[in-house]
């Protein structure tokens, strides 16, 4: 399919973004959300679910990297992989260039984006998903972890929508299903959260995921992005049962071993793990934990979304 259309994104109450597609390859309802595969001139390709920008050829890089490699350099030899949103497989792409990985384990509640991404956006992937490492799976992330048993993953990458009321995600945010994922991670092992926009006129969604990951792990870490297809500040969240112990010279020789990357080195490391004044005063603040019971699921985070 080949047609110019005009998308627009909303970011939060009253201010929307717009975007033009200069050719739209696949645009439809899938039976969990609105897919669209399009290209634009200023970003390439791009995915969008539920009108929301999710990935973007010029950048994509500058997201998945620094979702993935902090996580694995922190943990001393990350062997078992758990991804929950394996979408366009850039995720297991990043996760599979740790050569001590035997098993990743990526798990996806809509075949229709997992088949589209890899249809028209094979690059995301690379190869991803024909690695024998790699097992992906078409079910929601809850059925994965209550299959598992105590302590099977050494790493778990939890790259999901943004909590909106009407979108497939808003239980992914809860102390409910933390304390599932705190239950087959290992004792020295790393969860990474997609945790959002960051925006200092509405810090809220940031506040309250660290306050819920503080329910059921002892470390909780924000780290702050800049990707421009995402118009605006962005975050994601480590987590872990204790503080990671591995040594900055450590941490360094790892990620010097790793190759094809982009935009990620021990600089960019050292930048990822400290937060700005502005940000932790921000974040001073305490958020509102996220139960999962009745009306404590609903997450709006005054987004008109």
């Amino acid at each position: 399919m080949s047609s110019s259309t005009i998308l627009q994104e909303p970011w939060s109450r009253g201010l929307s973004v717009m975007v033009r597609l200069d050719e739209v390859l696949v645009r439809r309802r899938t039976a969990f959300q609105d897919l669209l595969i399009g290209r634009s001139a200023r970003y390439g390709l791009c995915l969008f679910l539920d009108d929301l920008m999710q990935s973007a050829q010029s950048d994509e890089a500058l997201y998945h990297e620094p979702f993935v490699h902090p996580a694995m350099v922190l943990h001393p030899r990350p062997t078992r992989v758990l991804i929950g949103g394996a979408g366009e497989g850039a995720t297991a792409r990043e996760v599979l260039r740790h050569r001590s990985v035997e098993h990743v384990v990526a798990v996806d509640l809509d075949a229709d984006v997992v088949d589209a991404c890899r249809r028209f956006l094979p690059t995301w992937s690379a190869g991803a998903f024909e690695d024998p490492r790699v097992e992906l799976r078409i079910e929601t992330i809850q059925a994965t972890l209550r299959a598992a048993a105590d302590r099977s993953f050494d790493i778990i990458l939890l790259d999901v929508t943004d909590p909106v009321v009407a979108g497939p995600s808003v239980e992914l945010f809860t102390a409910r299903f933390f304390a599932e994922v705190a239950r087959v991670l290992t004792d020295d092992g790393v969860v990474v959260l997609q945790s959002g926009a960051f925006d200092l006129a509405d810090p809220s969604l940031l506040r309250s995921v660290c306050a819920t990951l503080g329910t059921a792990f002892e470390w909780v870490r924000p780290m702050l992005l800049h990707v421009p297809s995402f118009h605006g500040g962005w975050s994601t969240t480590m987590a872990a049962k204790r503080r990671p112990q591995a040594e900055m010279g450590e941490v360094d020789a790892r990620i010097e071993a790793l190759d094809g990357l982009r935009m990620y080195d021990p600089t960019v490391h050292r930048g990822l793990m400290h937060l700005p004044r502005f940000a932790a005063e921000a974040l001073d603040s305490p958020g509102t934990v996220i139960t999962g019971e009745g009306d404590a699921r609903l997450i709006t985070f005054g987004l008109d979304r």
